[in-house]
């Protein structure tokens, strides 16, 4: 069944059993991604015994995924990247999937400890340091 929701909606969500409560805003920032198509009524949903859209998806994998779609902010700590970019792909969240996609490359590179010397602008200082520290990789910055 086809839903059309008013942008200020609350989205419940039912991913493999676990519910999940989101705007529309968050879920639809991505254009053409699985969720916008949902949401605009260009791909059909299927509803759980309490109206939530079910996606049978892994709810433990999606957790970062819905706070990537909140905050635009990558937390990879405890995250397989691979199952994670997987996850990603299937949602259509390509500015994650590029993201997800640089972490498994500096994952499979055979630099061992780097040291980065360099002026960053502040949106990407904060995401290549989670980046670095993630792969147990030095940043410095020079001032």
């Amino acid at each position: 069944m086809n839903y059309t929701f008013p942008p200020s909606e609350i989205i419940k969500l039912n991913v493999g059993g676990t519910k999940f409560s989101t705007s529309k805003q968050t879920l639809s920032w991505v254009p053409d991604s699985f969720f916008s198509s949902l949401l605009s009524g260009r791909i059909s949903s299927m509803r759980d015994e309490e109206g939530a859209i079910f996606i049978d998806r892994d709810p433990v994998v999606f957790v970062p995924i819905l706070n990537y779609m909140r905050t635009k902010d990558l937390d990879l700590r405890g995250v397989n990247i691979t199952t994670l970019r997987h996850d990603a792909e299937f949602y259509g969240i390509s500015p994650l999937v590029k993201k997800l996609s640089l972490c498994e490359d500096l994952g499979r590179s055979n630099c061992g400890n780097v040291l980065f010397h360099g002026y960053l602008n502040a949106p990407c200082k904060s995401y290549l340091l989670k980046l670095c520290l993630h792969y147990q990789t030095r940043l410095t910055k020079k001032v």
